[in-house]
């Protein structure tokens, strides 16, 4: 059974999708708190809660046209809100293990000067740098943001097939690299 306020939402969600602005202020206004309480529930994280949330709306307002069924739009929306902020702790998980990890290598190699091993990460790191843009990307996000191929695809909104070749290319070409690179050391 729909109440008044399901209602109301799907016919804001209408004329949003026809362009009113006024409908998406008052869609906005009636779901903000909504969303900003399901991120915060998610992140629990009180300093990067409204950020998100902004991201989540930017997202919801850029695709609300493709909302078939005006009438989903709460667990449209919420499930926006919840993947924008799993994305948030993914990349902070992620960038928290980056810093342990830098952390633990520099005390390791604080001693010399250069090690063998910065030697091949400064070579593979100037290898991917000089990769095709799109296989560029696509090595980025699979081993430093961790992010599998299906959601590399469509992160890029590309096929998995042409992830999965992108990285075969680029591997094939960073090997490629770095054994000219070794041999002429």
């Amino acid at each position: 059974m729909r109440n008044s306020d399901h209602v109301i939402d799907e016919w804001l969600v209408i004329n949003c999708q026809q362009g009113d602005r006024k409908a998406l202020e008052l869609l906005v206004k009636r779901w903000d708190s909504r969303i900003v309480r399901r991120v915060y529930l998610t992140t629990h994280n009180a300093t990067a809660t409204k950020d998100i949330a902004q991201e989540a709306w930017i997202t919801i307002i850029r695709k609300i046209k493709s909302l078939r069924d005006p009438g989903a739009f709460e667990w449209w929306s919420l499930r926006i809100a919840t993947a924008k902020s799993i994305d948030w702790i993914r990349a902070n998980q992620l960038n928290r293990k980056r810093e342990e990890t830098r952390r633990t290598v520099q005390e390791e190699f604080m001693e010399t000067e250069e090690s063998p091993a910065e030697e091949i990460f400064q070579l593979l790191r100037t290898a991917i740098g000089e990769l095709p843009e799109e296989q560029r990307v696509v090595v980025h996000m699979f081993y430093q943001e961790s992010l599998d191929i299906l959601n590399i695809g469509r992160i890029l909104d590309i096929p998995t097939g042409t992830v999965k070749s992108r990285l075969f290319k680029a591997r094939e070409k960073l090997k490629k690299m770095l054994k000219e690179k070794t041999i002429e050391l």
